[in-house]
């Protein structure tokens, strides 16, 4: 890993955490040889029972502290570091890079992403507050989820509704002004859905245009996640590819004052480089709708 001086303060609650050590000190985190304990579970194969009922542990934990008003940021974030440890112990290898630029600004940022499956949904919270508190904007029906929708609900999230692209920009430029005011980070994936294949033509603008909005930097984030593939039956929990790294990076801050579409180049431009130098796939299709909303 990248070695640079001290670049945030390390959480006292975390303060035992490999991994927001790792980020808070060099920007950058790589799972340990000694932590891919895959074991017995490799002999059921790529669908593993035991990774998912210990998902569903720590989701039902969640769920229940949600409903009883005690979902905090702390508790959000441990559960996040929880499922990126039992990633890990089943033969996931995480790299995290590039966070150090973003680390050392002190105040919220729009994180703009591509969005691949479920796997970012569950780490992006441990990772991205090392920088401070996030809000997801998500689509409205993952809140009737059953355990994840109260968990989710309960972390500020910005709801769309896939039906309405121009309220969904207006929510996600008001909302997400009122949420950035506050301190909060926003992280959005502007995609119409999750998808192996990376096209630019289906990037909408809308994390661009808030952050214009609301006057401050956009992190661009690239980020490779098909070790946990998206399911047959159950779309948000597939198979593991154990040989497949577990990629997010960090470009350095796009500060303001932001043009929207200069950045959305710039975004485009970064997320389509390190997929290409990851080995991931980059499908150049038709022109989307600028304003359909992303989906989590």
């Amino acid at each position: 890993m990248r070695e640079t001086t001290a670049i945030a303060t390390i959480p006292t609650e975390h303060s035992d955490s490999e991994l927001i050590r790792a980020l808070c000190t060099t920007g950058a985190y790589q799972t340990p040889a000694a932590g891919r304990r895959v074991g017995w579970s490799r002999l059921v194969g790529g669908w593993d029972p035991w990774v998912y009922w210990r998902v569903y542990l720590i989701m039902r934990a969640g769920c229940r502290a949600a409903k009883g008003g005690r979902h905090t940021a702390a508790v959000w974030r441990r559960e996040s570091e929880g499922l990126i440890q039992i990633m890990e112990a089943a033969g996931g290898r995480l790299i995290v890079s590039g966070m150090s630029e973003a680390l050392a600004l002190n105040e919220p940022v729009v994180f703009i992403a591509n969005h691949m499956g479920m796997l970012e949904t569950f780490f992006l919270p441990a990772i991205l507050m090392a920088h401070g508190d996030v809000s997801f904007v998500v689509k409205q029906s993952l809140l009737d989820y059953p355990l994840f929708g109260p968990l989710l609900g309960a972390t500020h999230p910005i709801a769309l509704t896939r039906q309405d692209p121009r309220g969904d920009l207006k929510t996600v430029l008001t909302r997400g002004c009122e949420l950035l005011k506050q301190g909060r980070s926003i992280v959005i994936f502007p995609q119409a859905t999750r998808a192996s294949a990376f096209t630019p033509s289906k990037f909408n603008s809308l994390g661009a245009k808030l952050a214009a909005r609301a006057g401050v930097p956009i992190v661009p984030l690239a980020l490779k996640t098909d070790f946990m593939r998206v399911g047959k039956w159950v779309r948000d929990f597939g198979s593991l590819d154990r040989e497949l790294p577990i990629y997010f990076r960090c470009a350095p801050p796009i500060m303001p004052p932001i043009n929207s579409r200069d950045a959305q180049a710039e975004v485009v431009a970064f997320i389509r480089c390190c997929l290409t130098e990851w080995g991931g796939q980059i499908d150049d299709g038709e022109v989307a709708d600028e304003e359909s909303e992303p989906e989590s």
